[in-house]
């Protein structure tokens, strides 16, 4: 029997839970984020990000204005294809981001130059 060794080096939450991403081309949008950890996470997106492009995301709480920001790489892309519940095949697209840095004004709307 072969072992699964796990490549990665931070301890990951399986959360489902929106956030706001903001980029220069794109502007604002929400998306679903999930599979968390301390260095990056994945988010669904019918059409992916250009690779290496900067983001910032906003994990907004219901019902508080305050939010908290990060500065994030669009690192990878992803395409999933799985058995749905009737049997059908469904597929999933998405970006894996890493988080460059954490912005100190949380909620506060982020200066360009913060950007590079």
């Amino acid at each position: 029997m072969t072992a699964i060794v796990e490549r990665r080096s931070a301890a990951r939450i399986d959360k489902v839970f929106r956030v706001l991403i903001s980029t220069e081309d794109v502007g604002d949008q929400w998306y679903v984020a999930r599979n968390i950890s301390t260095t990056g996470m994945f988010v669904e997106m019918p059409d992916p990000l250009p690779l290496r492009s900067k983001a910032i995301v906003r994990f907004q709480f219901p019902g508080d204005e305050a939010a908290i920001c990060a500065i994030a790489r669009i690192q990878n892309h992803y395409y999933f294809q799985y058995a749905g519940d009737d049997g059908g095949l469904r597929a999933l697209s998405g970006v894996g981001l890493r988080f460059l840095r954490f912005i100190p004004e949380v909620g506060a709307p982020v200066p360009a130059e913060r950007l590079n």
